[in-house]
């Protein structure tokens, strides 16, 4: 009886442990996937940034394409 107390309580031991790893592991993980959304939000308002160069650009392409053709 005793010996079944005492490998109950080094089982109970481990799961609690192994459950304490399980809830840090997924504090890890969501502060990885924290870090991963921000760095998406980062590339997206880069490329809107990059988008809107570009859309200039063009803009700038067709009023000097008006230019030359008015000048020929």
């Amino acid at each position: 009886m005793n010996t079944q107390l005492i490998l109950t309580l080094i089982l109970l031991i481990i799961e609690l442990i192994a459950f304490a790893w399980l809830i840090n592991d997924l504090n890890q993980s969501k502060k990885k996937q924290d870090k991963i959304i921000e760095l998406e939000k980062q590339i997206l308002s880069l490329e809107g940034s990059i988008l809107e160069q570009e859309k200039n650009i063009i803009i700038q392409i067709q009023e000097l394409k008006g230019i030359v053709s008015n000048l020929k």
